[in-house]
């Protein structure tokens, strides 16, 4: 060993168990995912019934029993907006490419740092997996509320996976970062989107 070895020849090596948990998965879905979700879904309802009512009042729906475009109700527009939320989630931060085309494949935990393509990209997939789940709601309103709040619960999720096997608490944060940011996002998009469609 030479005198730069020596150096670190008694300096302890830091392991950190990566296990994932389910109880500390479990935890964290039914706190950042189960518990938002609910809310949202009571304030949806709300807003479903109003919808409905209207329609049942009216001559101008755009058939029977809907005012959105799709073959879709709430509760299948709800799963396909959280399969697709996962997916988008999954299938952009599971990996990473670096700026020297290097690659880190998929598993966990998930990488940290991503190039800024990668991170647009998987924003991009995101709205668009929200605006492709409202658009085959057959509820306007109450169907692009359902589509928000399915996307922001199906990326949180896979989101939470990963935190699953932090042991330092610290993705908690960005688990509910996310939670925030994407519900927030997703439900701005969809009330302008019932805005511009009122206007068409």
């Amino acid at each position: 060993m030479g005198a730069q070895d020596s150096k670190f020849a008694h300096t302890p090596i830091m392991t950190v168990d990566l296990e994932f948990s389910w109880p500390q998965f479990l935890w964290i879905a039914f706190i950042f995912v189960g518990v938002p979700t609910t809310i949202g879904a009571s304030i949806i309802w709300t807003i479903w019934r109003s919808e409905r009512t209207g329609v049942e009042h009216s001559t101008t729906a755009l058939d029977a029993g809907r005012t959105g475009s799709g073959p879709l109700g709430l509760w299948r527009t709800g799963l396909l907006a959280f399969a697709l939320g996962l997916l988008s989630c999954v299938g952009w931060l599971s990996w990473s490419a670096d700026y020297k085309g290097g690659f880190r494949g998929p598993g966990l935990p998930a990488p940290t740092q991503f190039p800024p393509w990668q991170v647009f990209a998987c924003g991009l997939t995101v709205i668009l997996a929200c605006f492709v789940s409202a658009h085959r709601s057959r509820w306007m309103k109450a169907g692009g509320l359902t589509a928000a709040a399915g996307t922001a619960a199906g990326f949180t999720t896979a989101f939470s996976i990963d935190a699953s096997t932090d042991v330092t608490g610290q993705a908690g944060v960005g688990v509910a970062l996310s939670t925030i940011g994407w519900g927030l996002t997703l439900t701005a998009l969809m009330l302008l989107r019932g805005k511009w469609s009122r206007r068409g």
